[in-house]
């Protein structure tokens, strides 16, 4: 009897050349297609801003609300003055508007970051009729640094650039290092030696602590926080329910 040998193992072939070059060349338009995609989403997501049309769904709509015991701090270290459309704080629109809108915001709070697109789109569709005027409300306790950004806010107002500054430091929210706040200051234009001065000394300490006084004499318990002809309302707003607001407001 011979001795049989089991057959070899059938070997599979390589792909060939050409089937290789399909293959990778399929990939790299799949990635071109993919990175086409993000960079329509990114484009119509900045061109909704410009034109003032935000997608109600966007977001989760909400606000970031401050502990009882920073409120009650708050509070007791400077009694609000109960004057919410100060003249010293930053706004645009005429003084005279037939609606103004008192705003409580916190450089640090997501919720504030997303409705900031949608005030400056409201204050674009109605530069006549409605004045924006913007208020500090930092939540030290939730969003550490934003006090200090509060102030390099009217640091910047102080030199005619808050809202350059304010979407700069929106863009890059929760980022509240005294040298990075120097460093937004000098993208957006502003003389960074007097920007730095008056960062480093504290000047206006005082002007975000009074903004947070009046905002709890008020009844601010979070941000965003509006006040529209002195009518509260809380949290962030898609744009469509703002402009609706804003119409019944200017119809009256």
């Amino acid at each position: 009897m011979s001795e049989q040998f089991a057959p070899l193992p059938a070997v599979a072939k390589p792909p060939s050349l050409s089937r290789r070059r399909r293959l990778g060349t399929g990939l790299f338009f799949l990635a071109v297609l993919v990175l086409m995609f993000f960079g329509y989403r990114v484009f119509n997501y900045y061109r909704q801003i410009q034109q003032g049309v935000i997608d109600p769904d966007t977001y989760s709509f909400a606000s970031t609300q401050a502990t009882q015991s920073r409120l009650i701090a708050i509070a007791q270290a400077a009694p609000g003055s109960g004057e919410l459309a100060t003249p010293d704080d930053p706004s645009t629109g005429p003084a005279d508007a037939k609606l103004t809108i008192v705003q409580f915001a916190d450089f640090g709070c997501p919720f504030s970051e997303q409705e900031s697109y949608v005030v400056t789109a409201v204050a674009r569709q109605f530069p006549d009729d409605v004045r924006v005027v913007y208020r500090d409300f930092p939540l030290t306790d939730i969003h550490p640094g934003a006090d200090l950004a509060a102030q390099a806010g009217g640091c910047a107002n102080e030199q005619g650039k808050f809202w350059e500054y304010h979407d700069l430091v929106f863009r890059n929210s929760g980022a509240f290092t005294e040298d990075l706040l120097i460093d937004y200051a000098s993208q957006a234009g502003l003389n960074t030696n007097s920007f730095r001065g008056c960062l480093e000394t504290g000047k206006y300490a005082s002007e975000v602590a009074q903004d947070l006084a009046d905002g709890v004499a008020a009844g601010v318990t979070g941000t965003p926080t509006f006040f529209m002809n002195g009518e509260k309302i809380d949290g962030a707003i898609p744009f469509a329910t703002f402009k609706d607001i804003v119409n019944a407001f200017l119809v009256e």
